[in-house]
């Protein structure tokens, strides 16, 4: 049983519930023996699914017979993660997302679904097969099928109530309003002030990286580094509890 994906099943399961994001997440983490790199595909994983909410349940409204909201509720959530995996992390291996997806559902209660997940999962893989991703990241011709209203279109493809989405097109035009939704999808990124009377940042640089964080120096900041990726807790960083 891949513990990685299951801990993200258990947060989201708890956030579905009406648990915040954040605290879903750092009680599954605190309990568990993982190394730095499970813990940032756990962070991933979590934020990520809830983040991209209504497009991945278009995508089940898409390829499934039920609505996402007719599915069992947990069902839903491993569908959720395995479709986020398919077409949001492009460093996960397509065979990987599949089968511990299917593995999920074996282990948590779905045993006589393990078909229908792997099938939908597939289906989505077939339609995404070959197509060249757009500037924005997303395949030329998407799986995901779209309204024309540009609203909900954008308010599916980003994943945002349709109200917010209104909003901006008054404000600021279509074209803005894509570019602005898209760069809010974005993971955010961490950056750090070294402190200079204990370590360099050569240093601490060096010791983040050797954990699989990628690192970059800050423009016009000598003293700062900028995280980006999944992270994982900050406190468990290297050199946080050094002062560093």
């Amino acid at each position: 049983m891949d513990n990685s994906r299951q801990l993200a099943f258990i947060a989201l399961s708890d956030v579905h519930k009406g648990a915040y994001a954040d605290f879903a997440l750092d009680r599954v983490l605190r309990k568990a023996d993982l190394s730095a790199a499970d813990r940032r595909l756990v962070t991933e994983l979590v934020y990520g699914s809830v983040r991209r909410l209504r497009s991945l349940d278009a995508l089940i409204n898409q390829l499934a017979k039920k609505k996402a909201h007719q599915q069992p509720p947990y069902l839903r959530t491993i569908l959720h993660l395995g479709l986020y995996q398919l077409r949001y992390q492009e460093r996960i291996p397509v065979s990987a997302a599949v089968n511990s997806t299917v593995e999920l559902a074996k282990e948590n209660g779905f045993l006589g679904l393990t078909g229908f997940v792997n099938g939908l999962l597939r289906q989505y893989i077939r339609l995404a097969q070959g197509k060249e991703k757009s500037e924005l990241g997303y395949p030329a011709t998407d799986p995901l099928q779209l309204p024309e209203n540009p609203v909900e279109r954008l308010g599916i493809l980003y994943s945002y109530p349709d109200w917010i989405v209104k909003v901006w097109l008054e404000q600021f035009g279509l074209a803005e309003t894509e570019q602005l939704c898209a760069w809010l999808n974005q993971p955010p990124v961490l950056d750090l002030r070294v402190n200079p009377l204990q370590t360099s940042i050569h240093t601490l640089a060096a010791a983040i990286q050797s954990t699989g964080v990628a690192v970059i120096r800050v423009p016009h900041l000598p003293q700062a580094l900028r995280l980006s990726g999944s992270t994982g807790q900050i406190q468990n960083l290297p050199g946080f509890n050094q002062g560093w």
